[in-house]
């Protein structure tokens, strides 16, 4: 579905550029990324209410439930009216947001905030009928919500297309995106009540304020992670539109699509994990756990080295074919675009391990001096560099200074092994960090002798997929890593043969 998904939507943006042009391109991505950060007032709010919700549902507790649903549909009103509240004071600003003289622009001021306010209402609309989303996702029925959201992003993306192709209009662009978000949180409302018709039977129960407190003790904790993380993953693009250019920015929502659509899928490897990872994490010793994790470790920075070398190779090439060669940046921005994503993918696996074990409190300050050291930065190399400096400043924020202390964390509370064994981790980390630069200097090098092309951009694919595996395997056989998921492949195999068999 999520493929499916992926490939119209692509299809759907290159229909809206061709049509519509790079600054309304560019106006969608700065919005996006606005109510991003306007969504600052849901922030660690679904996560703790799933988490108290996980045991209520497996005692069958449905009192419990239906309290903790009634606090959390309260709860969403609040974010709800703190976000309107939030966008409304945002609408005088706008044009503050946009670095080009308005007048060379093709819409007006008033068109901006109509457009916004249309976002805006998007938003507000999605946490009205979302909260029995958290329900379904805590009772481990989260395809339910998955396939409705795949399956209206599909029917939305080609009305889309249909509707661009006909009229051009930005209005009826984003009106489809209000219906979908409304109908879809209206189908999944609907299956909720049907899978839980007591929802409604309790739904003036109350959460007694032992339960409130933990709750809120567990947003609070969260607070400051997922801030730091609105920050940083939701101002880079009004950074750009406001520093550098709207246009840049709509070149750079480009790049980020890409980068998305292949995080959507890496993300499907950790989010699968994440529960054995938890289960591991309090059922087995510390030992175990590091042992997991390195080969957990040498899977993501595989997956590091690969989508590193592809994006430096490829970047030029797809953009070109995709939306033509106007559209595409130098190879310095294209570099650290690349290595802004490897750079997030280095982090999964610690990041997955130090949540699993509850760690929240031991780095909370992280992740906001993170984002404004990320903005700070960004804002002066963007006068500098321009777009090339306002990603390397949120790069260099997140490698050399998250990272660091998200491993220092967890080797210190989570393994108990700071010292030597820290050191080491740091050691596989820049490791990674040269075979990733090394590789996609390789390849980058032996692809600069072909042209342009869809056959020619295929042999690229091979090219720069058989350097980065191949080069990785080559210089890791002999570890623990590549023995483990070796001999995993094998029995896999061994497997699938025998039933074939019978």
């Amino acid at each position: 579905g999520m493929a499916i998904s992926v490939f119209v939507q692509f299809i759907s943006r290159t229909i809206f550029i061709k049509l519509l042009g790079d600054e309304y391109n560019g106006v969608n991505g700065l919005f996006s990324n606005l109510l991003y950060v306007l969504n600052f007032a849901e922030l660690g709010v679904a996560y703790s209410i799933a988490y108290a919700l996980y045991a209520p549902l497996q005692e069958k507790n449905r009192e419990k439930i239906c309290a903790i649903m009634n606090f959390l549909r309260r709860t969403y009103y609040v974010v709800a009216a703190v976000i309107a509240v939030a966008g409304i004071i945002c609408v005088p600003f706008l044009q503050f947001l946009i670095k080009e003289d308005l007048q060379a622009m093709p819409f007006a001021l008033k068109q901006i905030r109509i457009y916004f306010l249309i976002y805006l209402t998007n938003t507000i609309f999605s946490y009205i009928w979302s909260y029995k989303r958290t329900l379904i996702t805590a009772d481990q029925q989260a395809y339910v919500i998955s396939n409705a959201d795949n399956l209206g992003n599909i029917f939305m993306y080609i009305l889309q297309i249909v509707m661009l192709l006909i009229w051009k209009s930005y209005y009826l662009y984003l009106g489809l995106m209000l219906a979908k978000t409304i109908i879809t949180n209206i189908i999944i409302t609907i299956i909720a009540d049907k899978k839980y018709p007591y929802l409604k039977e309790g739904a003036s129960l109350r959460i007694d304020k032992d339960d409130k407190k933990k709750i809120a003790k567990n947003i609070g904790a969260l607070f400051f992670h997922k801030f730091g993380s609105v920050i940083i993953y939701g101002t880079t693009t009004i950074v750009i539109s406001a520093f550098v250019g709207i246009i840049e920015a709509g070149w750079y929502a480009n790049y980020l699509l890409i980068v998305h659509a292949v995080n959507a899928f890496i993300n499907i490897i950790f989010n699968s994990i994440t529960a054995s990872v938890g289960n591991l994490c309090v059922s087995e010793s510390v030992a175990r756990q590091k042992e997991v994790f390195h080969r957990v470790s040498y899977a993501t920075y595989m997956i590091v080295v690969v989508t590193f070398v592809c994006y430096v190779t490829l970047f030029k090439s797809f953009v070109t074919l995709w939306l033509g060669e106007d559209k595409v940046f130098n190879l310095a921005v294209t570099v650290i675009i690349a290595a802004s994503a490897a750079v997030t993918t280095l982090r999964s696996a610690t990041n997955t391990f130090k949540n699993a074990q509850g760690l929240f409190t031991k780095d909370w300050y992280k992740s906001v001096i993170e984002a404004l050291l990320g903005i700070g930065l960004g804002i002066a190399l963007s006068f500098i560099w321009g777009t090339f400096g306002v990603i390397l400043g949120y790069t260099l924020s997140a490698l050399l200074f998250a990272t660091a202390i998200e491993n220092i964390v967890l080797f210190k509370y989570g393994f108990e092994a700071a010292g030597k064994p820290l050191a080491m981790q740091f050691l596989r980390l820049f490791w990674a960090i040269v075979q990733a630069a090394f590789f996609a200097v390789v390849a980058y090098f032996v692809c600069s002798f072909l042209p342009e092309g869809l056959l020619w951009f295929a042999l690229k694919i091979v090219i720069a997929l058989g350097i980065s595996v191949g080069g990785y395997v080559l210089l890791s056989f002999r570890s623990d890593g590549f023995r483990y998921y070796k001999n995993l492949a094998l029995r896999l195999m061994k497997k699938t043969l025998k039933r074939k068999e019978k």
